[in-house]
């Protein structure tokens, strides 16, 4: 399976990058222990909140540190403390926090503020179906503008596609971690006997039926991207090495996208079938136990009384006489006593007259019907005489391009959909048969009559001996 690429095209190059040594030296700089990141959290959300000004003194990074260490349990003995205070100090002045020499204080840098600003988002993202919509649109108005040149769809790539495609992989991820909760909850009441075991489950349940919306809204909002991949697939930069590699990206990250609403959904899928067992498990475990506490309490109520022993040929048979409890007898095994169901008389009136409604019938509508359906009746007629006429090409020259019929078409019919139809069922009729050969190649064919509108060469050679 194709890899979806993370470095935009423009910045690829075919000279190698030393990645992995410079994250091995400077990795546990950038990024930081859990305390270390707890604090400098702390700290971000204090500046944002104004408890502490922007620039602070050494006092507040000392008071952060003794509070997440309490916080994670690592405090240390009072020898220890100076030390292990300089020594984080030291690593978040690396790449978290600036010093002021002058004024004597400190404050959080770019890379540390920008660091807590994606924490909290991909914690707090909420899952918005409607703003997903809008981000769409805008991605799709501001592209139409944007394919008369390659510098100006290279700025939508760059400026607008990049900029909103962590809001929307946030959006999944969001989703994801819901159903992993999900998991996690009904893991942990399969492992425990909780007393509101059955209100738990059917809060599980309805979560994910709620997550099961929310994905079926996203997919909603996501159909958009139908209508990029058309205007893509539709521009005249695709002679540019560069708009394909771009416009390739782009399509690879919507096919990610549709993968990961598919597994979200059959995920759910998986785990409904597992919900009802449990409640049936619940159930079966529910009479059960009944039935145990029952016996038990018999057994422990009932009475027994040795009668004598009777001899039989080869062994002894003692006698011995079992009494129930009196309340349980008379009370409890007595008390399924027949009830006499009333049921209420119920006259039986002759059913009320029908009422005959008169139906109106839209003839401009019957009309405009009819037109359509006529319309395709047409394009189906001239979509299997074209196909004829292919066929008969192919058997006689044995080798055509399928482009030049694709323009035969439009400029002949000037229907864009009977020409993509054309193509299809081509495609699907001659790659079928062993006795062609179909073969597609990355190069346009393009006509000037129709300038907005490119197919792939397609060559359809008889090899049929």
């Amino acid at each position: 399976m194709e890899q979806l690429s993370l470095i935009p095209p423009a910045l690829r190059t075919s000279r190698p990058l030393h990645f992995p040594k410079i994250l091995r030296d400077r990795y546990n700089l950038l990024v930081p222990r859990q305390e270390d990141g707890l604090i400098v959290l702390a700290i971000f959300q204090k500046v944002r909140a104004g408890i502490i000004e922007r620039a602070f003194p050494e006092r507040i990074i000392v008071e952060t540190i003794k509070q997440v260490l309490a916080e994670l349990g690592q405090a240390s003995g009072r020898g220890e403390e100076t030390q292990k205070y300089d020594e984080t100090v030291h690593r978040l002045l690396r790449h978290f926090i600036d010093k002021n020499i002058e004024e004597k204080t400190y404050q959080l840098s770019t890379y540390a503020e920008n660091f807590c600003d994606m924490l909290e988002r991909e914690v707090h993202t909420a899952i918005n179906p409607s703003q997903i919509q809008k981000t769409f649109n805008d991605l799709v108005l501001l592209l139409a503008l944007k394919l008369e040149s390659l510098d100006d769809f290279r700025h939508w790539y760059h400026a607008q596609f990049f900029k909103h495609k962590a809001d929307i992989s946030a959006q999944l991820r969001a989703l994801q971690a819901q159903i992993e909760d999900t998991v996690d909850q009904l893991n942990d009441l399969v492992k425990n006997d909780y007393d509101n075991f059955r209100e738990m489950l059917i809060g599980c349940e309805a979560l994910l039926d709620r997550i099961k919306e929310q994905a079926d809204k996203l997919s909603s909002a996501f159909s958009s991207k139908d209508d990029i991949k058309q205007l893509l697939d539709d521009a005249d930069l695709g002679v540019e090495f560069e708009f394909r590699e771009m416009k390739r990206d782009v399509r690879m990250y919507f096919k990610d996208i549709e993968m990961r609403l598919i597994n979200v959904s059959h995920t759910i899928d998986r785990i409904k079938p597992k919900i009802n067992k449990l409640y049936n498990d619940f159930e079966k475990r529910d009479y059960d136990r009944k039935i145990e506490t029952f016996l038990v309490y018999m057994l422990k109520n009932s009475t027994s009384k040795f009668s004598g022993t009777k001899k039989l040929k080869d062994r002894k048979v003692h006698n011995v006489e079992v009494f129930l409890a009196p309340h349980i007898r008379e009370k409890e095994l007595c008390s399924d006593r027949s009830r006499i169901t009333g049921i209420d008389y119920l006259q039986l009136l002759e059913p009320p007259p029908i009422q005959l409604q008169t139906l109106e019938w839209d003839e401009a509508d019957l009309s405009r019907q009819a037109d359509e359906r006529r319309a395709y009746m047409a394009r189906e007629k001239r979509i299997e005489e074209w196909f004829n006429v292919i066929s008969a090409d192919v058997e006689k020259k044995k080798k055509v391009n399928f482009s030049d019929y694709y323009y035969k078409i439009m400029n002949k019919d000037n229907d864009y959909e009977e020409a993509v139809k054309e193509a299809t069922l081509v495609l699907k009729e001659f790659t079928k048969n062993p006795d062609y050969e179909v073969t597609v190649f990355e190069e346009f064919n393009l006509d000037p009559k129709h300038p907005s509108i490119g197919i792939w060469k397609m060559q359809i050679k008889n090899i049929a001996s």
